[in-house]
């Protein structure tokens, strides 16, 4: 009900002020190669930007209307006939005075000198339903304020933000490729305790290009495995299930960013290191199910064992982009590395906690929980995306991600054709190919479903 409100006061907006508005539809099919059944997962179906200026201060926004493809059972869940949702991805206000900038509200940040995947890339959450997009179609926008001062060839920038925005993750219930191992639910993750985030850069502007060095402090926008929980009768003759507990680490990153353009060659490179912490230094807690109803009052909620895995890590990445361009023709190749530099947590041995089958070595289910969305597909990866310029009318397109340590990769064909200036039809051809030395768990492997023939109608008015 709040977004129709919002909707309604935008539109009064549009209709009262002489303001920028670009509309943009979007229709796709997606059809798998494999059996040519179609691959339900959400789109934005469209996408309205706004633009209000009055003096020194403007209005921004960006609504997207996202349809969601529903399944055979999907009225056996919901009786609402309602299969799209109206998401304002951004909606902010700018303050422009002397050389400085404010803005606050829900807004999308791109930190980074890379076009793509950089590891500085943090002050907004992704959107992993779109991790195959490019740009901000990537990104989700999160409730901040930020302030940029100018001053010659230098910038210099903050952001903030007092709240914890995650990723949007995919919860196995559509035909997302990617699997994630654990899908908890909502009452084994930990709270985080200090959600404020804030960060700043400074930019050194040169003839060919700038510096960039950077700082940003925040919570994982990925959950992670914090500890578990035994609980049984007061007797300890009986004990339940395990509980999980699932948190979100606390990350510092320092980042290095550099630009070099000459004629028709850039080149692009960030850098970043991070450090990451478990905030919980113990995981004792109530069960989970004691808040839903379910628990029994009599029966076991003594702690019998718990054990906390402490983690703490350093690791950096890196992305380098090489790109060469002119009137017609555009290339960029773009290297991708991940390393984890040092690790330690609490090891937990199957004898210490009673229902634990198996060591439990936390280092096997570790992930950056900040950085280059890449990391989710590979440590080290290969990138590539051509753009050939026929005519006016048609552009064939090539884009793939390699992975360096192992055989999986991806690839993609296309072909986009302008029916007049404001109507596209795109054509693409994707291709997902795994590794049959590695196991399910394997990115690539997961995907090679989802190679798929996909149709695209773009209008824009």
């Amino acid at each position: 009900m709040k977004n129709i409100y919002m909707l309604f006061f935008l539109i009064g907006l549009i209709i009262s002020s002489d303001s920028d508005l670009d509309y943009h539809l979007h229709l796709y099919s997606i059809n798998r190669l494999s059996d040519g059944g179609i691959i339900k997962i959400p789109f934005r179906l469209a996408d309205i930007d706004f633009k209000h200026q009055n003096s020194d201060i403007e209005v921004s926004s960006r609504i997207s209307f996202e349809y969601k493809p529903k399944f055979s059972d999907f009225y056996l869940k919901s009786n609402s006939p309602q299969d799209f949702e109206i998401d304002f991805r951004e909606l902010y206000l700018t303050w422009y005075f002397d050389n400085s900038e404010i803005s606050i509200g829900k807004q999308i940040h791109t930190w980074g000198s890379v076009d793509q995947n950089s590891p500085l890339d943090n002050a907004s959450p992704y959107d992993y339903y779109y991790i195959f997009s490019v740009g901000t179609e990537q990104k989700m926008g999160s409730f901040s304020g930020a302030y940029s001062y100018y001053l010659g060839n230098n910038t210099l920038g903050f952001v903030f933000s007092p709240i914890h925005h995650t990723n949007r993750l995919p919860i196995g219930d559509d035909d997302f490729p990617i699997e994630l191992p654990v899908v908890p639910g909502a009452e084994l993750i930990q709270n985080v305790d200090n959600e404020f985030e804030f960060g700043g850069y400074v930019k050194k502007t040169f003839n060919k290009g700038d510096v960039t060095l950077s700082y940003y402090k925040g919570n994982d926008r990925v959950y992670n495995l914090s500890g578990v929980n035994v609980f049984s009768n007061e007797s300890e003759t009986i004990y339940s299930n395990i509980d999980t507990v699932f948190t979100y680490r606390q990350t510092d990153v320092v980042g290095l960013g550099v630009t070099f353009i000459e004629n028709n060659f850039a080149l692009r490179f960030d850098y970043g290191m991070f450090y990451t912490k478990d905030p919980n230094l113990d995981v004792q807690r109530d069960r989970p199910d004691k808040q839903d109803g379910s628990f029994a009052a009599s029966s076991w909620h003594h702690i019998l064992a718990t054990h906390a895995f402490r983690e703490e890590a350093y690791y950096d990445q890196a992305t380098l982009q090489i790109e060469f361009s002119n009137k017609t023709n555009n290339f960029i190749l773009g290297l991708f590395d991940y390393n984890l530099k040092k690790y330690s947590a609490s090891y937990l041995n199957a004898i210490d906690i009673p229902g634990v089958e198996a060591d439990v070595d936390p280092k096997d289910y570790f992930y950056p929980g900040l950085g280059a969305p890449l990391a989710i597909l590979a440590d080290r990866a290969l990138m590539y995306q051509l753009q050939i310029q026929r005519d006016n009318n048609v552009m064939f397109s090539l884009k793939g991600v390699n992975d360096l340590n192992n055989s999986g990769f991806l690839t993609e064909f296309g072909i986009i054709k302008s029916i007049s200036d404001d109507i596209k039809i795109h054509m693409y051809l994707n291709k997902v190919v795994g590794d049959d030395q590695q196991d399910d768990e394997y990115r690539f492997n997961q995907m090679e479903d989802f190679s798929h023939f996909r149709l695209e109608l773009e209008y824009f008015f």
